[in-house]
């Protein structure tokens, strides 16, 4: 047997070899064993063939952190399906522009979710689902599109499934066709088609193989130490990969017990730690910022958290020198969230001055961003890499645009590799907005903004945050006496871009006060500036608007 898992059923078969009767997933109401989630796996594994689906359909999940959504998981890619993971932040045009450029045959998703109405924004996106038959769906919007099982809907309604009759498909199809189709997964098929921000107003399609997620997932419970003991509770969203590849898979790969929490509520969060002895976690600063000022954080025991990742346990522990098992990383999507790691047992100064080595059987290089020259150990440039770990391709993108001629992959972010070989990483290159965890593409604010009447022309920056790491600024250029109000600004941000996109403030401009460098560019550094310099004296030139 191999030292890891090359297959999602292989890692799968593995922990229910070695822990049928240990707990696999907790909910506030549930707990299920591995035994009794391959029960689940296997029985929405016969659904799926029921309706049709196969090696290489591409099977769309925009669904909360949920039971179904772990076995979806391994159920879709167990038949060898590519599984298209969606936002749960989606609006309509971000989920109509992913479902059609994903060429999504079969889509699975909740009726709705916090103040989200998918149901309603899907009739929206096909308006021939009402008079569509299930599994008959012809669109134009959408012309992959073919089955709609919705998580929610009590009976099928047009060409829209109901949860219970897509369960109900099981019973037509023997239970010895899953583990054939099981066994002819390769490691090279495709099985993850991920959504992240690029530097293009629409957010690319990373596809990853069998292979690197698989070992992926495996390697990062590797390095957090994890075994059967360890309960881990978490909010990254599932259709991120840290939360469909580190958090999921490298829970479910040690035997260990994975908390489920749909949405982020801090004392839901805190009875749940609390209650299960949760012994490792994921989570944000701003969502840490949110526990650590509810009432009940100091009356909950969370001395049993001792393995979660990156250095915000030291905010609990007292400093930056405890010694608490936390390990620190540096990746992306492309790059199956985790691409160089230390381990959870290393030195504190380790773990908290560097991101570590990069994982067995990947190579990392450092490189003049702008000749691409290699640079000797020590010196910063761009951090490239290649290997297993890495984005197979972007989905309907010519390869030889992601990658140089050795294979490498340019990750846009700036580091640098210390005396052994650890890397150390130092800030983005790419015009990037990260807030809270999450990339955002400016490009794409800014074709939102520039719709607003009365505007010209639109740019979006990065602004520090205390709580978000960074949060969205903008400047809008108004045409001639043009006035826009806070209020009309806010209405538009709240209907068109997700809560973390919409800007932390905004400065009107008319168009020859935007700054520019002396070959014609906008310096967005100058506008941020600008823009932070007017909040902090509150000037009537800054449109605040509240997230």
């Amino acid at each position: 047997m191999n030292e890891y898992p090359r297959t999602l059923p292989e890692l799968l078969q593995r922990s229910i070899d070695a822990h049928a009767s240990d707990t696999a997933l907790i909910t506030q109401d549930e707990r299920w064993t591995y035994e009794e989630l391959t029960e689940k796996i296997d029985q929405c594994s016969r659904s799926l063939i029921a309706g049709g689906v196969g090696k290489g359909t591409r099977l769309g999940l925009l669904m909360e952190n949920s039971p179904e959504w772990v076995v979806l998981l391994f159920a879709a890619t167990g038949l060898g399906a590519v599984l298209v993971a969606i936002s749960t932040f989606s609006r309509r045009d971000d989920l109509a522009y992913q479902l059609k450029h994903a060429d999504v045959e079969q889509l699975f998703l909740s009726k709705r979710f916090l103040k989200n109405d998918y149901a309603e924004a899907l009739r929206e996106i096909v308006p021939e689902l009402q008079a569509a038959e299930p599994g008959r769906i012809y669109s134009q919007a959408l012309p992959a599109l073919r089955r709609v099982v919705m998580k929610g809907e009590d009976s099928a309604s047009g060409g829209v499934e109901s949860w219970q009759d897509f369960e109900a498909g099981a019973d037509t199809v023997p239970a010895e066709l899953v583990g054939a189709l099981r066994s002819e997964v390769d490691p090279e098929d495709e099985c993850y088609l991920l959504y992240t921000s690029g530097t293009t107003s629409r957010p690319k399609g990373v596809l990853h193989v069998h292979e690197g997620v698989a070992r992926n997932g495996w390697m990062i419970g590797e390095y957090q130490k994890l075994d059967a003991d360890d309960v881990v509770w978490f909010y990254y969203p599932m259709f991120f990969s840290a939360g469909c590849i580190n958090v999921s898979l490298g829970t479910l790969s040690h035997g260990g017990s994975l908390i489920l929490q749909p949405s982020f509520v801090p004392g839901e969060a805190l009875e749940l730690i609390e209650r299960e002895r949760a012994t490792t976690w994921h989570i944000w600063p701003h969502q840490l910022k949110s526990l650590m000022e509810h009432p009940d954080w100091k009356t909950r025991d969370h001395s049993h958290l001792h393995k979660g990742t990156g250095a915000l346990e030291s905010m609990i522990k007292g400093g930056p020198d405890s010694d608490i098992g936390g390990v620190n990383m540096f990746g992306m999507t492309e790059t199956c969230t985790a691409f160089t790691c230390t381990y959870g047992d290393e030195p504190v100064a380790v773990r908290r001055k560097t991101q570590g080595h990069v994982m067995p059987g990947n190579s990392i290089k450092i490189v003049d961003a702008d000749t691409g020259e290699r640079l000797p150990t020590g010196e910063q440039g761009e951090i490239c890499v290649a290997g297993p770990s890495v984005l197979r391709r972007y989905y309907k993108v010519d390869p030889a645009e992601t990658f140089d001629a050795e294979g490498f992959f340019h990750t846009g972010d700036l580091g640098w590799l210390d005396e052994d070989e650890r890397l150390h990483f130092m800030q983005r290159i790419k015009d990037m907005i990260k807030s809270g965890g999450i990339n955002i593409s400016p490009a794409e604010v800014e074709s939102k903004l520039v719709k607003i009447d009365g505007v010209e022309a639109a740019y979006a920056f990065p602004m520090p945050s205390a709580d978000r790491g960074e949060v969205v600024g903008a400047a809008l250029v108004v045409a001639g006496d043009e006035a826009l109000t806070g209020d009309t600004i806010e209405a538009y941000c709240k209907d068109e871009l997700a809560g973390y996109k919409r800007p932390a403030g905004v400065l009107i401009l008319q168009a020859d006060q935007v700054p520019m460098t002396g070959s014609g560019k906008v310096q967005k550094v100058v506008l941020r500036d600008r823009l932070m310099a007017e909040m902090e004296a509150q000037s009537g030139a800054i449109v605040r608007l509240v997230n």
